[in-house]
């Protein structure tokens, strides 16, 4: 249940506009800045580690005078010198206008993704197809495990809990649920939206479970169900039961002995 509902919430999610306006605000508040430093950094790394690599392209490539005379070799430094004073300029010039060029694309992609029809449907199929990928499958289970067990830590051990900075941050929740009634009626009008809906989508199955469950108890065991629920009172009632009964049955008595 938990991973189906989880996973149809996921595939209902609008993505491209959401992507599209947090990707505007991160531009409005220069977020997007350390972004492009880091990819500049990555492809200087990149290149730099590679260098062998891009100079054997540019041998292979070169025609045969070029390797004869070894100008191959010079033209190879030429170009990976030009590309690394490039992306020194970039990094150090916030004006530069490949940085320039980069956040308008940037600016242009938000853009898209909030108005765009054909790229939003796009963007919705890779979403759909992540979400077909067995590794998102397993992923959600992780979710669902690794909050189990947190649940089960907690119930097992309610002090410990309460204790830490869960407890406290439950304290400060119940405080604003008492004093702010803003957050009480949101909070009520979640949950019972969150109830119907549950109730409407798993309800069926819910009182199959339970009914299958008690159709299957023996008397002795719903006589212990009982008793573990009702308790103590369960036993004025049966004293109770077992007085007005026999009260009842001398009244009976009496009339049929007066008649």
């Amino acid at each position: 249940m938990f991973k189906s509902a989880a996973a149809q919430r996921l595939k209902s999610l609008d993505v491209a506009p959401l992507v599209g306006r947090l990707l505007a605000t991160a531009m409005d508040e220069g977020r997007h800045r350390p972004m492009i430093n880091a990819t500049i950094l990555w492809v200087g790394r990149t290149l730099d580690a590679n260098e062998s690599l891009f100079r054997q392209m540019i041998h292979d490539r070169a025609g045969s005078i070029l390797r004869w005379t070894g100008l191959d070799e010079t033209l190879s430094t030429k170009i990976l010198d030009g590309i690394f004073r490039l992306l020194g300029d970039m990094a150090e010039d916030r004006n530069h206008p490949l940085r320039v060029k980069a956040e308008e694309g940037l600016a242009s992609l938000a853009q898209r993704l909030q108005s765009d029809p054909d790229l939003q449907a796009k963007v919705a199929s890779y979403r759909d197809a992540a979400l077909a990928n067995p590794a998102v499958a397993d992923w959600l289970d992780g979710l669902w495990q690794n909050a189990r067990a947190a649940m089960l830590r907690a119930a097992r051990d309610p002090q410990a809990v309460a204790a830490g900075k869960f407890g406290e941050a439950m304290r400060q929740m119940g405080t604003r649920l008492q004093e702010d009634v803003r957050v009480r009626v949101a909070v009520n009008r979640f949950a019972r939206r969150a109830t119907a809906a549950f109730v409407a989508s798993y309800g069926d199955g819910i009182v199959t479970l339970v009914s299958e469950t008690v159709r299957g108890w023996d008397a002795r065991t719903v006589t212990g169900r009982l008793e573990n629920a009702v308790g103590r009172d369960l036993q004025y009632i049966r004293i109770n039961g077992t007085l007005v009964g026999g009260l009842v049955g001398v009244v009976i008595h009496i009339i049929d002995q007066l008649g």
